[in-house]
């Protein structure tokens, strides 16, 4: 049986439960990465993520887009916990490692893709990642930033350009 996002949350089982984890669980880390800068704190808050998706999926019926609302979810569990445990935020994750392990990416491509992204300021790496990852158009990551639209597409037209003259450098 084919399954999208809306049908998945309003449905809750098994079979949707293993359809979200296994569609949504690399944008959710990367995202949740992107604030916390932790590979071992970054998968237990995407882990919790997915708790509270499970514990508070009736109270997504009143919700128009479904992806909003899961990043949403991840950007407030994420927020918490630095909150609550103080966590300094590392910086010497390292998104090669992270790749490899969850994308099954080459070594030399992970690295390449580290490079890029690494010269990218934190929020336009959060939004190239909503967007390219997690799928989530401009209006909605607006919504999961707190940033209002035209900060987002201007940021993130800003951060292709910046990617595209790294790229040109190094061909």
């Amino acid at each position: 049986m084919q399954m999208n996002l809306k049908e998945a949350l309003l449905n809750l089982n098994e079979n949707s439960i293993k359809y979200l984890y296994v569609n949504y669980k690399k944008p959710i880390f990367l995202f949740v990465l992107g604030i916390t800068n932790n590979y071992d704190l970054s998968e237990d808050i995407t882990e919790e993520t997915f708790f509270r998706i499970i514990k508070y999926n009736k109270s997504y019926n009143e919700i128009k887009n479904p992806k909003t609302w899961i990043f949403t979810i991840a950007k407030n569990t994420a927020y918490t916990y630095l909150k609550k445990n103080n966590d300094i935020l590392f910086e010497d994750e390292k998104l090669e490692y992270i790749l490899n392990k969850h994308n099954s990416v080459k070594n030399d491509d992970a690295l390449v893709i580290e490079e890029y992204l690494s010269s990218l300021t934190k929020i336009e790496r959060d939004i190239v990642i909503l967007h390219i990852f997690g799928g989530l158009n401009h209006k909605d990551i607006s919504k999961v930033l707190d940033l209002n639209h035209s900060q987002v597409r201007t940021k993130y037209t800003y951060a292709l350009k910046k990617l595209k003259g790294r790229i040109g450098k190094n061909e």
